[in-house]
């Protein structure tokens, strides 16, 4: 059945937001959006700030799409996106950073996307937003563009100053702690893939499969042949806009809208959404690349290409971790 959505809830915001740089442990900076933790309570922290249960005071996360210099991730400007890095490679371009570095995670990803203001566009058009080809970056290799070149529209609030870069478009980002294995989605509890030391391997036994009431959620192909979020049995590959997603719950999860796999707005999305349910795993990519046009947006995601991919529109953003909170 086809879930339709109602007017999602407004719930308080406890973070606050401003823009630094911070060295790695070689000395060497990265521009970040530095987002603290301001909930009154551990239980009203936004699961970003928990990591193996521990709460974190603040997080930082890339102000822009991430280049690499000696294997080293850095979040700057007037940089080419790096691409042609696969999953793995990323995650150690992160690490190599120091204990507290890491490949973005899930609900790093949601909490951006959460943010982003309606309207953001970006690089969906080899250099332009499709829409208006007067929104342009500086141009890079293929139809990738300069990291923060772009126009306002293309900072995740708007705002060159403070947003966050690239959130749409450009390349897909390669988002950590989320998968699809062999049709059964897993995931790693809070931001529990941000941890030093997490294991975000092929082989990690750390992902445990979203249930609900008892049996696996899956993505892929059902009977009918449509894309189809259930838990009943599915195969194949497929891709389509959002809302042709058919979400067969008659009341959706919470934890599919927590993980970003069902939006509020589904039912009138065309961002892109695919899935490949025969592969031992799929891992995470977020928010269309240069080519993507009107499929583009910050919930648009593919879990449709293993951990070995590389392309010309695959890249990435690093996070850091800040301080413990003690209450």
């Amino acid at each position: 059945m086809k879930k339709q959505f109602e007017t999602p809830e407004i719930k308080p915001i406890y973070t606050k937001e401003s823009v630094v740089v911070v060295h790695d442990d070689a000395g060497l900076p990265s521009i970040m959006v530095k987002v603290e933790n301001t909930a009154p309570s551990k239980e009203l922290a936004d699961p970003m700030f928990i990591v193996r249960g521990q709460e974190y005071r603040e997080i930082y996360l890339s102000q822009f799409l991430n280049s690499t210099v000696e294997d080293r991730a850095y979040s700057l400007p007037f940089a080419d996106p790096r691409a042609f890095i696969n999953m793995d490679e990323a995650i150690a371009a992160c690490r190599a950073k120091g204990p507290k570095w890491h490949l973005l995670t899930v609900p790093e990803w949601n909490y951006i996307i959460r943010n982003t203001h309606a309207g953001i566009h970006g690089n969906t058009n080899f250099g332009n937003y499709h829409g208006n080809t007067d929104e342009r970056g500086i141009r890079s290799d293929y139809g990738r563009t300069m990291t923060g070149t772009g126009p306002a529209s293309w900072f995740h609030n708007g705002d060159k100053k403070t947003g966050i870069a690239d959130v749409v478009g450009n390349v897909w980002k390669i988002i950590a702690g989320l998968r699809l294995r062999r049709s059964v989605l897993e995931y790693m509890e809070n931001n529990d893939a941000a941890a030093p030391g997490a294991d975000l391997s092929f082989e990690s036994q750390e992902f445990k499969p979203v249930l609900v009431n008892g049996y696996p959620v899956r993505i892929g192909l059902n009977d009918e042949g449509s894309l189809c979020i259930t838990t009943d049995e599915v195969d194949g590959y497929a891709a389509e806009e959002r809302k042709e997603v058919v979400v067969d719950f008659a009341e959706v999860p919470q934890i599919l809208k927590d993980l970003g796999i069902v939006t509020d707005n589904m039912d009138s999305s065309e961002e892109w959404f695919a899935a490949d349910a025969e592969l031992d795993e799929a891992v995470l990519f977020g928010g269309g690349c240069y080519n993507s046009a009107s499929l583009a947006g910050p919930s648009a995601l593919r879990l449709s290409y293993g951990r070995s991919h590389v392309h010309t529109h695959l890249g990435f953003f690093s996070a850091c971790l800040g301080d413990l909170y003690i209450r």
